[in-house]
């Protein structure tokens, strides 16, 4: 009579589920949502769980079981680091553009020189807090740098106070460097990043440029002009304005005409 198992004294025991098969599919799980955060270790670990969870599961001769996690773990962890390799890469290429931006700004700043130029270099403006900006201040700021500095030639990037960001409105402070004819200046360049209704990613603008100069009353010149609160206290390299004390400002600009005054906002996409 053939054999049909009733009489089997010993049953057979179901495998075990490998512990660390259950962990790399865990993990493979949080590294999704996390993909911004961990930027991919969570996931390169979820991977290397779930291959050493498959390792002995197979040299358990059927004792471990749990192939289904493991695989689970390790094809969610690679989903995880293809997609932080992904977001690295686009971040990555922002930064450059806003870098570029930055530095398009404050050239264009530094040579305006006519009102085509100046109204060229407002639209790498952002007013700051209440202050407003014209074409008319930007040309009287380039045309007294370019007489106490001489020709603007480069800037160097020296440090900043936050990386940016792609969530919401954020200012950004940027210790640099001026190259000038006359020689290189310290300074600080205050910028914002803001998502216009119409864009995917933010756009840097400028808030604030401020020049450190001993020779000047207050030992810096700065635009806007008077708006002693752009800068964050702690941030300008020494020998710029002291906090509370006001910059030195072309006679040009303290007789303004108020009404000629514009908002960098207008007439300029973005902000």
């Amino acid at each position: 009579m053939p054999d049909d198992g009733l009489d089997d004294p010993a049953p057979r025991k179901r495998p075990a589920v490998s512990r660390l098969a259950v962990a790399s599919a865990l993990m493979g799980g949080v590294s999704i949502p996390l993909v911004c955060c961990s930027l991919g270790v969570s996931g390169a670990l979820a991977v290397a769980l779930g291959m050493v969870a498959l390792g002995r599961i197979r040299a358990s001769g059927g004792a471990l079981g749990g192939r289904g996690f493991a695989w689970a773990g390790i094809a969610s962890g690679t989903t995880t680091v293809v997609l932080s390799l992904v977001l690295v890469s686009f971040v990555t290429s922002l930064q450059k553009d806003w870098d570029a931006q930055l530095d398009e700004g404050v050239r264009r700043t530094f040579a305006a020189s006519d009102d085509g130029s100046a109204r060229l270099a407002l639209q790498s403006w952002s007013a700051a807090s209440s202050a407003s900006v014209s074409s008319a201040e930007i040309g009287s700021f380039a045309a007294t740098a370019r007489e106490r500095f001489g020709a603007y030639r480069s800037m160097g990037l020296v440090s900043r106070n936050a990386a940016p960001t792609l969530l919401g409105d954020q200012m950004i402070t940027h210790v640099v460097s001026l190259e000038f004819e006359g020689g290189t200046r310290s300074g600080v360049v205050v910028s914002r990043l803001r998502t216009s209704a119409d864009a995917m990613t933010p756009t840097l603008y400028l808030s604030s440029i401020l020049v450190n100069d001993e020779e000047s009353r207050g030992g810096a010149l700065r635009f806007p002009p008077g708006d002693g609160g752009v800068v964050p206290s702690g941030s300008v390299p020494s020998g710029s304005v002291p906090s509370g004390q006001a910059p030195n400002q072309d006679p040009s600009e303290q007789d303004a005409d108020p009404a000629a005054t514009v908002r960098p906002t207008e007439g300029v996409a973005g902000p």
